[in-house]
């Protein structure tokens, strides 16, 4: 949810900054034309506020927590759960993760030196994050909090995103850190949002076995849909270009 005007105008007032959107663009490197059409509409995007507390040098989750929809954030830790660290790591990581652990003969650890783990937001980022923190009803808990409809949820995930407001709502409903579904989403780095550099390689390392079996099989199911929806979606093309000649 954007930013109200007036809470964003008061914002830059305390930190001394002009509120015209050549000097915010000048600032930001943010299109002044951009700015402007946000100031007028009274509603300023997240990202505007996270681009203008990186370019003076203020801590990004102090700077959204200011503002009335984010206030939120930092009754909660602001570093990642193990759930949602481990929901980070690439399927194919954690395939791999298992093919070490069950045969070392064939698969020892070394192959994996200096080789990186799959950097994310990976493709599948946003919807293994919701499965991680879900506590059964996710969906419908973000549906009433925010008023989107359940079809819009579905189709942001579907695409792998989630706009800021809805990802608030997720870590709402599902206790997770209000600062992992911004990171998970883009709007915020890892570094900004508490990841440790290597957070996810010592995650992986430290998973239990049980655990790291019920991570692949969840990741296998969501692939499983992701085929048939684009094995739908492709099917549907080609009826229509058979309708339309």
């Amino acid at each position: 949810m954007p930013v109200s005007t007036a809470e964003f105008r008061e914002w830059l007032e305390r930190g001394s900054l002009s509120p015209s959107p050549t000097a915010l663009s000048t600032l930001t490197g943010i299109n002044r034309g951009t700015l402007n059409n946000q100031l007028r509409r009274g509603n300023v995007a997240e990202s505007t506020v996270i681009a203008i507390a990186r370019a003076i040098g203020a801590n990004v989750i102090d700077a959204l927590s200011v503002f009335s929809p984010y206030r939120i954030i930092r009754s909660r830790p602001i570093e990642p759960s193990p759930a949602e660290v481990l929901s980070q790591v690439h399927h194919a990581d954690l395939m791999a993760e298992l093919q070490f652990r069950t045969s070392q003969k064939h698969y020892p650890r070394g192959l994996r030196k200096e080789i990186d783990l799959i950097a994310f937001p990976h493709d599948g980022s946003v919807r293994a994050w919701i499965d991680a923190i879900d506590p059964g009803d996710v969906r419908q808990r973000m549906s009433q909090d925010t008023g989107m409809a359940l079809t819009y949820i579905a189709t942001q995930l579907t695409e792998n995103k989630l706009n800021p407001h809805l990802a608030i709502a997720a870590s709402k409903a599902g206790e997770g850190s209000f600062a992992t579904g911004l990171v998970v989403t883009e709007l915020i780095t890892p570094a900004e949002g508490g990841w440790q550099i290597r957070a996810r390689e010592d995650e992986l390392l430290e998973v239990s076995d049980d655990v790291l079996v019920d991570a692949i099989s969840a990741r296998i199911h969501l692939l499983q849909r992701r085929v048939k929806q684009r094995k739908e979606a492709r099917e549907y093309a080609e009826k229509m270009t058979e309708l339309l000649g």
